[in-house]
C-alpha cells in the first residue's frame, strides 16, 4: 500500500509561546519525531505544511523535506489540510493518506495498525478512539484516509468543519488502541510538560 502523510505545522502556537514543531521530544523535536515515526512505519511521502514559523522550522530540520507553505494558515486548519493534499496529487496517487497534527505525536505501532485496518476493512477511513477518565469515548489521532478521499481533502473548508466534513457520511472504522498517544493534545505548556513526564519524552 502506497501511504502518504500530511503533517500540519502551520499554526501560531500562541498558547505555547513558541513553535510547537520545534519543542523537544525524546531525542529530537516534535516534528523530527513525527517524521522519524512515519518513515519507520513505511510512509512513502510526507508533506509538512508550515505557516507562521515557516523559516524557523525550515532551518531547524536537517534532512530534505517537502515543506508546503500555507499563506492562509491564520484562516484555519482546513486551509493547511487542503494545502497539504495539493502536494499529493502528483503520480503515483497514494492509496492512503495519514493526517497528523504536529502537536499530537504518535508511535510506529499506531500508524502500522491503522494501515493494517484500512487495508483489511476497505473502510473510507480509520480513526483510533480512547476513553477519558469518566469513561466517555473520544476520537483520537492520527486519522488514516483512503486515497480515494484526496479530492475531498483538496476541498476541505472551515465552513464544512475541515476533517469532520471530509469524514461526514463516510465509512469510518473506529478502533480502540492501548496507546496513550492517541489522545494526546499538546496545546498548552502544561499539557506538553505533563505528557513529557508521563511518557518519558
Amino acid at each position: 500500500m502506497n501511504v502518504a502523510a500530511i503533517i500540519l505545522a502551520a499554526g501560531a502556537s500562541s498558547r505555547m509561546g513558541r513553535a510547537k514543531a520545534l519543542l523537544p521530544w525524546r531525542d529530537t523535536t516534535l516534528l523530527g519525531h513525527e517524521i522519524e515515526v512515519l518513515q519507520e512505519a513505511g510512509v512513502d511521502r510526507i508533506a509538512v505544511v508550515i505557516g507562521m514559523h515557516a523559516q524557523q522550522i525550515r532551518r531547524a530540520v536537517p534532512v530534505p523535506m517537502p515543506f508546503v507553505f500555507n499563506p492562509r494558515w491564520a484562516q484555519g486548519r482546513s486551509t493547511s489540510l487542503a494545502k497539504g493534499a495539493s502536494m499529493l496529487r502528483r503520480e503515483p496517487r497514494p492509496d492512503a493518506i495519514l493526517v497528523q497534527n504536529v502537536d499530537q505525536p504518535t508511535t510506529v505501532g499506531v500508524v502500522e495498525r491503522l494501515i493494517e485496518v484500512l487495508r483489511e476493512s476497505g473502510a473510507d477511513a480509520v480513526q483510533p478512539v480512547y476513553r477519558d477518565a469518566a469513561g466517555e469515548e473520544h476520537g483520537g489521532h492520527p486519522v488514516l484516509l483512503s486515497g480515494a478521499l484526496l479530492p475531498a481533502l483538496l476541498e476541505a473548508r472551515e465552513a464544512t468543519e475541515g476533517m469532520r466534513g471530509v469524514l461526514h457520511k463516510r465509512r469510518v472504522e473506529r478502533i480502540s488502541l492501548d496507546d496513550p498517544t492517541v489522545g494526546l493534545d499538546l496545546d498548552t505548556r502544561e499539557a506538553y510538560e505533563a505528557a513529557r513526564a508521563a511518557l518519558g519524552a
